[in-house]
């Protein structure tokens, strides 16, 4: 056994005084969290994550997106569509929904269109065999019929890649 130095002997209680703080406590536990009912909890949970998923969105999160896309297949097939897409563009880019991709197949601009071309390349293979073999159409169309020779060109790119 090691030798007590002095300095050591006021730093430790004795156990006359562990009990005695043992016994002022009085063996409560701290009280327990308030837990919220599990419908309430559950609602709070799904709130957070709407949330946490919007934050990671973005603006397609907000109601105005969801509310132009409206806008762009309630005008697809008129004149205004041209109109529309070139604010919704400026406003949010490039939308990432596989239907509203597939209408910006329509706008005249060939830059644009080639832009939504290798977007929708890239989600082909997780989109379901009518989605895909619609997609190959629209390529083989706009290989044979586009007036731009680039937009030509990339559509046969994209098919020969598929």
């Amino acid at each position: 056994m090691a030798p007590r130095r002095d300095d050591d002997e006021g730093e430790r209680p004795s156990w006359r005084e562990i009990d005695q703080r043992r016994d002022r406590s009085g063996g409560q536990r701290p009280p327990k969290k308030e837990r919220l009912p599990k419908k309430q909890a559950e609602r709070v949970r799904k709130q957070a994550l709407a949330q946490a998923e919007a934050l990671f969105k973005g603006k397609r999160a907000l109601p105005e997106y969801q509310a132009a896309l409206r806008v762009l297949e309630a005008n697809h097939g008129t004149k205004k569509f041209a109109a529309q897409v070139k604010k919704f563009l400026e406003e949010f880019g490039l939308p990432e929904e596989w239907g509203a991709l597939n209408r910006l197949l329509d706008y005249p601009e060939p830059g644009v269109v080639e832009e939504v071309l290798k977007a929708m390349a890239v989600q082909v293979g997780a989109r379901n065999r009518v989605e895909q073999q619609g997609f190959k159409s629209r390529l083989k169309i706009l290989a044979l019929t586009s007036p731009h020779a680039g937009l030509r060109r990339g559509a046969e790119e994209i098919l020969a890649a598929l």
